[in-house]
């Protein structure tokens, strides 16, 4: 009876080996390695449109004025046109990590525009009266861009570059008689541009954005109010000749195909 008392008892301690074994042997096994988060392929070339609005921001500060008609050297007020953009935008981008960088060149067509009244004193104490139109009716520009993946399908980035703008400045003369003379002047104007946006990746191959972009063009001369004649006939033509900074700002979406 001892006998088989002492046999069970090693059997027993022999099944406890074997199992704990066999448990330790399973506990040793190395948990596979977590997979590496997978960041987006935005390499390539990508075409698309692009919508939004625009505002600007041109102010005139007199320069010269003739003197043949007694003019006061007084600018006209500052022009704040607002109103649409669209077109499309070209692109090429390269990435390293979750860093991705690139060109991009983009056109725009747009209608930002504004009319205003404004009146000229002289020095004896009359007053000229115009309607002046500034419009931008085309913008452009050629720009880098420089961002980080900040979420698995949506990049952060900033741009700058090259702006150009097709502008266009009417005035038209109201005379006391009834006359009326319109003068048109066009420029193309040539500066820098900056801005940032948010771009998302929302499937494979279609990116949307939303971006803010700053156009700069600096400081120009403008023929502001440019050679009008006057009743009676023996009032000489007179110009006006102001610099003109002009600045736009433009908020738009767009939609592109990576190819």
């Amino acid at each position: 009876m001892l006998r088989e008392f002492v046999f069970s008892i090693g059997l027993l301690a022999s099944v406890a080996v074997g199992g704990g074994s066999a448990v330790a042997a399973d506990l040793s096994v190395t948990p596979p390695a977590a997979a590496p988060a997978v960041v987006p392929d935005w390499v390539g070339f990508y075409v698309g449109i692009h919508g939004g609005g625009g505002w600007g921001h041109t102010s005139f500060e007199s320069e010269f004025v003739s003197n043949s008609a007694n003019l006061l050297n007084t600018a006209p007020p500052h022009a704040n046109p607002t109103d649409g953009v669209f077109a499309g935008q070209a692109g090429y981008n390269w990435q390293w990590g979750p860093t991705v960088g690139g060109l991009e060149f983009d056109f725009s067509g747009a209608d930002i525009d504004q009319m205003s009244p404004f009146s000229i004193p002289t020095a004896a104490l009359a007053t000229f009266s115009f309607t002046r139109e500034v419009k931008i009716d085309e913008l452009a520009s050629a720009r880098g861009r420089l961002g980080y993946v900040i979420f698995p399908n949506l990049l952060l980035y900033g741009t700058a570059g090259v702006g150009w703008a097709h502008s266009r400045l009417t005035t038209t003369q109201l005379a006391v008689d009834g006359t009326i003379v319109t003068a048109t002047s066009f420029s193309d104007e040539l500066g820098w541009v900056a801005g940032a946006g948010l771009e998302w990746k929302f499937w494979d191959h279609l990116l949307l954005r939303g971006e803010w972009l700053h156009y700069d063009f600096g400081q120009h001369n403008d023929n502001a109010v440019p050679n009008f004649f006057f009743p009676p006939a023996s009032t000489p033509p007179f110009a006006m000749l102001v610099n003109t900074k002009s600045t736009v700002d433009v908020a738009r979406a767009a939609l592109s195909y990576k190819f």
